[in-house]
């Protein structure tokens, strides 16, 4: 199993309808590739997590690196995993707000509205994993 962590910035502002076009391509996607994760997004700013077999994953992240949807795509981590993470979701959600996780996830003690999530997640890639197994925590608790 294999797991890819990335950031990107949107080309555009996203409203909630095109987040939702977009998830619902996403998970429609991701069921027939077998990948499964979570994307986070935060003022034009996205940050996500595919797990799957090592190759569906890597060609799933070059076809987002070259979607015009997307600029500034990096990966800041990727690697061999024992264990799916989000082995319940072909991509689970959250529109992230600095209350969120002031205070609650080490590492994003500097996190506020006018900063920037992937500026962040970069600077602290441990953080950016602690963020996604937070945010699954609570998803699942809230479901």
């Amino acid at each position: 199993m294999f797991e890819l962590l990335y950031t990107s910035v949107s080309a555009g502002k996203m409203s909630d309808s095109d987040l939702i076009s977009l998830l619902d391509q996403s998970r429609e996607k991701n069921k027939r590739l077998a990948i499964t994760g979570m994307l986070i997004y935060h003022n034009r700013e996205f940050v996500q997590i595919l797990e799957g077999e090592k190759n569906a994953v890597q060609e799933l992240y070059q076809t987002i690196a070259d979607d015009d949807r997307h600029t500034s795509v990096k990966v800041f981590y990727e690697g061999e995993i024992k264990a799916r993470a989000f082995q319940d979701w072909t991509m689970a959600f959250k529109k992230l707000e600095p209350e969120d996780v002031l205070g609650k996830v080490a590492g994003f003690e500097e996190f506020g509205a006018d900063k920037s999530l992937v500026n962040l997640v970069e600077a602290k890639p441990n953080a950016g994993k602690e963020l996604f197994l937070f945010l699954r925590e609570e998803l699942v608790s809230n479901t």
